[in-house]
């Protein structure tokens, strides 16, 4: 079942917007909710670190769990699994398992200090850092694709309640994960929560226009939570999370209409890439700057970190689509269309160059 055209822009807006907001959330130096200044620019970072952008993982979910539950795909496990583990678990296993002896090397012989438990050698260590078993993976932002690897296991189950028995299987899915019953299985237990709300916009067909007339205050709703979060120094954001996806989605309304808003749908085609392959290159401009950005200030630091390493990306996919198109849309679970029958060589070049400029990236 295929979006509507005005559906599948005001998503693609949003993909992009939160992915950007995740490469901004993971810029370096974390600093915890109790530890930030009064400074305006540590409440500029705060703001937009520690509220604003924590709504990106609750809207991505909640997407994933619209588009999937949407195609019904959950009714054909055997193929769901088949086709997810091409767009989701191959991209997460190539982004994520080459970093670990990296890291190794990193520990040995460059006198560095990870999170993961590498060396000396660690049989847990290694299966967290590998495949994200109980704790992140090495690609730290990569377990976000770890849980959502469950949930898809999950799909067939949530798939029979939200059609069976929808709001008591809210309740369910509510118990069960917000409680922490389900251990290990999910790492971000809010997540199951609101793929199943994303499931239930699509299977009980919810209008998704329904809010668009309240967006302005919506929006101004989600500033003001965010600014209440800094205020009251708010450790926990769950409200802030659960609220987000409803807060912002009619924003899109207006937001995906104008030309700037266009562009940036248009841009959603590198998002998957962009959240695939930033943690590495964000950190090696931190090692860049700590050894080397002394004349250059934090704060201009913090801001040019996501563009810089945004615009590295792009070069870099631009420059794989280029040369290596098929083992480069394989790692990055993309779906490419190609013509019918058999072209002249030349034929077959052009076609191939514009089907890979509109690559779509499934999550």
């Amino acid at each position: 079942m295929t979006l509507g055209h005005a559906t599948g822009d005001r998503i693609a807006f949003l993909r992009i917007v939160m992915i950007f907001g995740v490469i901004m959330l993971h810029t370096p130096a974390y600093v915890p909710m109790s530890a930030i200044g009064d400074g305006w620019f540590d409440l500029t970072k705060a703001f937009f670190q520690l509220a604003v952008f924590r709504a990106s993982v609750p809207v991505l979910t909640v997407i994933s769990g619209y588009l999937l539950f949407r195609s019904c795909i959950d009714q054909e496990p055997v193929r769901c699994m088949t086709k997810k583990a091409r767009t989701i678990l191959i991209p997460f296993l190539c982004f994520n398992l080459p970093l670990a002896p990296v890291a190794l090397g990193a520990e040995m012989f460059g006198g560095m200090h990870l999170s993961a438990n590498l060396w000396p050698f660690d049989a847990t260590g290694w299966l967290n850092a590998a495949f994200g078993l109980t704790d992140s993976p090495i690609n730290y932002p990569l377990n976000f694709l770890r849980d959502l690897i469950v949930l898809i296991l999950l799909a067939p189950l949530f798939g029979w309640l939200l059609r069976k028995a929808a709001w008591p299987g809210l309740v369910l899915v509510s118990v069960i994960f917000m409680g922490d019953f389900d251990g290990h299985l999910l790492q971000r237990n809010l997540m199951a929560l609101q793929f199943y709300v994303g499931g239930m916009a699509a299977v009980r067909a919810w209008d998704l226009r329904c809010l668009d007339r309240h967006a302005g205050i919506l929006f101004a709703g989600f500033v003001l939570a965010c600014l209440a979060v800094l205020h009251f120094r708010m450790e926990d954001t769950t409200y802030l999370r659960l609220a987000a996806p409803f807060l912002l989605w009619p924003a899109t309304a207006w937001a995906a209409g104008t030309r700037f808003g266009a562009w940036l749908a248009g841009m959603s085609k590198y998002s998957f890439f962009l959240f695939l392959g930033h943690a590495p290159i964000l950190m090696l401009t931190w090692i860049l700057y700590g050894r080397y950005g002394s004349a250059i200030p934090y704060p201009v630091y913090w801001v040019m970190a996501p563009l810089v390493v945004s615009a590295i990306l792009l070069v870099v996919y631009q420059l794989a689509i280029a040369t290596v198109p098929r083992v480069f849309t394989a790692m990055i679970g993309a779906s490419t269309r190609h013509g019918a029958g058999a072209r002249p060589a030349a034929a077959r070049d052009q076609q191939r160059a514009a089907t890979l400029a509109h690559t779509t990236i499934k999550i």
